[in-house]
């Protein structure tokens, strides 16, 4: 009876938490695959958290890109309308006040944050102001061509920015000969840009619209490798999600009971206790005198 009745206590607590397993000394082999299975999903867990924070960086940067490119298109059509001879030199000033105003902003977009508090464009020198504007209006790049990357699960090296020197891109600048003489980035476009549509040179706004659609270009390419980055960790959490579904479904056969099974094998278990009851109950009732008739 008193291992039917310890058989019966394990069944009702094992209904009451859910769990086959209510004290790890029941079953050590499963408690330990349990323990292992749950350690596999928090670390999947964290994973997933972590793809998530990339990603959040990813959506800051291409927002960024967005809206310099945006800016940038309408620089372009402020110099294919200055360059058609028939705006006066007032008229020219306000568009180069236009300009300006879009070039101090893009170059604060260059210049954002991610939620760290780190430069996104300044390659690995995530504390160093990457765009810094000059006394001659001019804008210098202090960051590295480098870029932060991480290893995610596959071995593959997932890079997590884009370095300020490929956002801002290398022209090559040539003469009417054809000859390359230098290269420029596009802050030096806009800011020549801008020059010109002061001055009123009209062969050099004419360049600069002609250069703002090669600018605006590498933007979109940078725009399409930050969106392909994204698929990556999209892929990469789609994966780990449903690694978790797989072990929580592991770990739910390895430690959860089986209801219906458990209270089928509870009743019986208390009938069978019952009788044994029953049986005692009718045996300690005897006396010598029973047995010795």
């Amino acid at each position: 009876m008193t291992n039917q009745q310890a058989k019966i206590a394990e069944l009702q607590a094992q209904l009451a938490t859910g769990k086959k397993n209510v004290t790890p000394s029941t079953d050590v082999k499963s408690t330990t695959s349990s323990i292992k299975l749950s350690t596999v999903i928090s670390s999947q867990e964290d994973y997933i958290d972590t793809l998530r924070n990339i990603n959040a960086n990813y959506i800051e940067e291409e927002s960024a890109m967005s809206s310099m490119s945006n800016m940038i298109r309408r620089i372009q059509e402020l110099c294919i309308a200055g360059s058609n001879g028939t705006y006066s030199q007032d008229d020219l000033n306000m568009f180069a006040n236009e300009i300006a105003g879009y070039l101090d902003d893009i170059r604060g977009l260059a210049n954002t944050k991610d939620s760290n508090g780190h430069y996104i464009f300044s390659g690995t020198k995530t504390t160093t102001l990457p765009f810094v504007k000059q006394n001659d209006g001019s804008t210098i790049y202090q960051g590295n061509q480098s870029e932060i990357k991480t290893t995610v699960e596959g071995g593959y090296a997932l890079p997590l920015n884009i370095s300020g020197s490929k956002l801002a891109g290398s022209l090559e600048r040539k003469n009417d000969a054809g000859i390359v003489v230098t290269k420029v980035d596009m802050f030096k476009v806009m800011e020549d840009a801008l020059n010109a549509i002061r001055s009123n040179n009209l062969s050099e706004i004419q360049r600069g619209s002609v250069e703002l659609d090669l600018v605006i270009q590498n933007l979109g390419s940078n725009l399409v490798e930050n969106g392909l980055r994204q698929k990556i960790v999209s892929e990469r959490e789609t994966i780990a999600q449903d690694k978790i579904l797989v072990y929580r479904n592991l770990l739910s056969k390895s430690q959860d009971i089986d209801y219906a099974t458990a209270i089928t094998q509870l009743s019986s278990d208390m009938l069978a206790l019952e009788a044994a009851q029953s049986t005692f109950s009718k045996v300690a009732q005897l006396s010598l005198f029973d047995f010795i008739k």
